[in-house]
């Protein structure tokens, strides 16, 4: 008797492989219990009903990585491979018997579950007038609960406040999401400005970005657009980057989740709402909502269309605090402020789960040390990859508080622009004096230049020495004067007393 390790991949759900130990003298037929017991929560057919079949394309085990992923959810892709029928003997060499080399970092079986929906809703279901074929990877959700409570809580979304789902329901039925949802003061208003642009008949647009820093709230303002959605009776379809290649269709009393394929159908009724969160969006009649963190290859195809892109602010400390009082009281007020002169108002790293995480602190320290000018100066929204997040947490969007539009960069804190001055200051002297020298009459890089300027002043300040200085305040009529009418010199000493600071003389 030989016990295997099989890696099992159930068919239209991404990342859901499991690890089954079983005996290679049973036969196919146990390996469908096994699975399903394995799989207590995703499997809810009677096993009988599973079909298996083997994960190998021209003879090579499928790599279990993010191409699998997409490849398990395209259409037809089980063409060629075989089935496994319940009397197969597992010991079989075509199969996993003797001699069988079984690999490392691959999948071994793809599961297809029955179509869960035929029974009671049939072969398909009609949304918005328009009737679709259930396909095999659409199935009832988890999530219907939460959809039901945002249908039917009726407490008001108000600034600073909270709102919080009845009983033991999670949002998305995901325990890393909880239960509640702090209102930061830009949310109603971001929605209202959602509502205004979907709503002018004068200039038609159907698709909206909404752009910011890592870790200051996006997941959970989609969240609230669903809450407003499902207050409204809308139709939506939702994908969210933290589930997988997904969707989810809400519409009535209806739950279903899909792969990222299915709803086509529903996405091309215009009076959909098509609600995307961290990752790239199809294209559709549907009224689009992305919101996402400024990586260009999620956004910028998209925005090239008629779009319109809005922007979220970082937190305020008097958000900071007021929801640490409501929801994250356990979290010392020290740490608090502590993190907050560090990172500035990035909440998840300030109070929320990073916040005592010393690893996840490490993070902006390991961003600094990969600071370099180019970097620092030329700081887009058109950012990719590795360089993005390096980016932007080093450097804020400022947005403009009433408009919602973006108008610059600005270090995060005080503890930022230190760091990274001192850093560049080491690595590239000669060419940050430079920048600072020639960059003055380029307003996009003023916020950049003005902190680095200041840090380089105090830095030479510091090391003593004969300067001229110049007066920037008025006496009445009169400017201060020295040798000549607008300019004198003054001499500083270095810093004896060691804080910092140069000394006048």
């Amino acid at each position: 008797m030989v016990q295997v390790t099989l890696l099992c991949a159930i068919v239209g759900l991404p990342r859901c492989v499991s690890a089954v130990k079983i005996d290679t003298n049973e036969v196919v037929g146990i390996l469908k219990d096994a699975i399903k017991a394995k799989n207590a929560v995703g499997v809810w057919c009677d096993a009988r009903e599973l079909r298996l079949f083997l994960a190998k394309k021209d003879g090579v085990w499928l790599r279990d990585d993010g191409d699998f992923d997409k490849l398990i959810q395209t259409e037809g892709f089980l063409d060629g491979m075989e089935e496994m029928r319940a009397s197969w003997e597992l010991s079989d060499p075509s199969l996993f018997g003797t001699g069988v080399m079984l690999g490392k970092k691959v999948v071994h079986v793809l599961v297809v579950l029955p179509r869960t929906m035929a029974s009671p809703l049939g072969e398909s279901i009609t949304v918005g007038g328009v009737t679709i074929p259930v396909t095999s990877t659409m199935t009832n959700s988890p999530q219907a609960e939460f959809w039901k409570a945002f249908k039917t809580i009726k407490i008001p979304v108000v600034a600073d406040a909270v709102i919080t789902l009845p009983g033991k329901t999670l949002i998305l039925n995901q325990p890393e999401f909880g239960s509640c949802i702090y209102i930061r003061p830009c949310y109603p208003q971001l929605w209202d400005m959602c509502r205004s642009i979907f709503d002018n008949e004068e200039e038609i647009c159907r698709q909206l970005v909404i752009l910011g820093n890592p870790g200051i709230g996006k997941t959970f303002f989609g969240f609230l657009i669903l809450l407003y959605l499902a207050r409204d009776g809308k139709t939506v379809v939702y994908e969210n980057v933290h589930l997988g290649w997904e969707r989810t269709l809400f519409s009535g009393d209806m739950v279903v989740k899909g792969s990222h394929t299915d709803f086509s159908e529903v996405l091309v009724q215009p009076e959909t709402f098509y609600v995307v969160d961290g990752v790239r969006p199809s294209l559709y009649v549907a009224k689009t909502i992305l919101v996402t963190s400024p990586r260009a290859e999620i956004w910028q195809k998209f925005e090239q269309g008629s779009c319109e892109m809005l922007f979220m602010p970082v937190w305020t400390p008097e958000e900071i605090f007021r929801c640490r009082e409501l929801l994250y009281s356990s979290t010392p007020v020290e740490i608090v402020e502590d993190r907050y002169l560090k990172w500035g108002g990035i909440a998840r790293y300030v109070f929320l789960r990073h916040a005592q995480n010393l690893r996840k602190q490490q993070a902006l320290d390991q961003a600094i040390a990969k600071a370099d000018l180019k970097m620092t100066v030329s700081a887009s929204i058109e950012s990719t990859g590795a360089e993005s997040d390096v980016c932007h947490r080093l450097l804020h969007f400022r947005v403009n508080r009433e408009s919602l539009c973006h108008e610059s960069f600005d270090f995060g804190s005080v503890y930022i622009a230190q760091r990274v001055f001192a850093t560049l200051y080491k690595r590239t002297r000669r060419d940050l004096i430079d920048f600072i020298a020639a960059s003055h009459q380029f307003s996009d890089v003023a916020g950049q230049r003005g902190i680095l300027f200041e840090r380089l002043a105090l830095s030479m300040l510091s090391q003593g020495g004969s300067f001229e200085v110049r007066c920037l305040t008025k006496e009445g009529k009169d400017y201060a004067t020295g040798e000549d009418e607008d300019e004198s010199k003054s001499e500083c000493v270095g810093d004896d007393d060691g804080d910092g600071q140069p000394r006048g003389v």
